[in-house]
C-alpha cells in the first residue's frame, strides 16, 4: 500500500479540529484522490473515521477527510511521520501560524 500512494502523489492538509482533556482530534484532507487510489487511501486510513467526502466536478478526482482521537501531540507527531506521503499541518494560534511538513517529501511529476 505504501508504495500505491506514494505513486498517487496525493496532496494533504491536517490541523487540530479539537482539544479538550486528554483528547487531541486532527483531520486530514487528501485532495484530488484518483479513484485508482481509493482503495489503498482508505485502507491506510482504516484507523481513522472519514468525516467527510466531495469530488471535483471537472477532473472526477475525489476529496477525502478523515478525523481521529490522539492522546498527544507526540501521538499524532508520530503518525504523521510515518504515514507513507507527506502530511502537510497547518497549526494556529491565535494570528499567527506555521506549516509543518510530516513524513515523506512529495515526489514532483515528471
Amino acid at each position: 500500500m505504501e508504495s500505491i500512494l506514494q505513486e498517487a502523489n496525493l496532496n494533504s492538509t491536517a490541523w487540530k479540529f479539537l482539544e479538550s482533556e486528554g483528547e487531541l482530534i486532527y483531520s486530514v484532507q487528501f485532495n484530488e484522490v484518483p479513484w485508482k487510489f481509493k482503495k489503498a487511501l482508505q485502507e491506510a486510513m482504516k484507523d481513522w473515521r472519514q468525516s467527510s467526502y466531495g469530488w471535483h466536478k471537472q477532473t472526477g478526482n475525489q476529496i477525502f477527510i478523515y478525523r481521529k482521537s490522539f492522546k498527544s501531540v507526540e501521538d499524532w507527531n508520530k503518525w504523521a511521520e510515518s504515514f507513507p506521503i507527506q502530511i502537510v499541518e497547518r497549526r494556529v494560534w491565535g494570528d499567527k501560524e506555521k506549516i509543518i511538513f510530516h513524513g515523506k517529501k512529495k515526489v514532483k511529476n515528471a
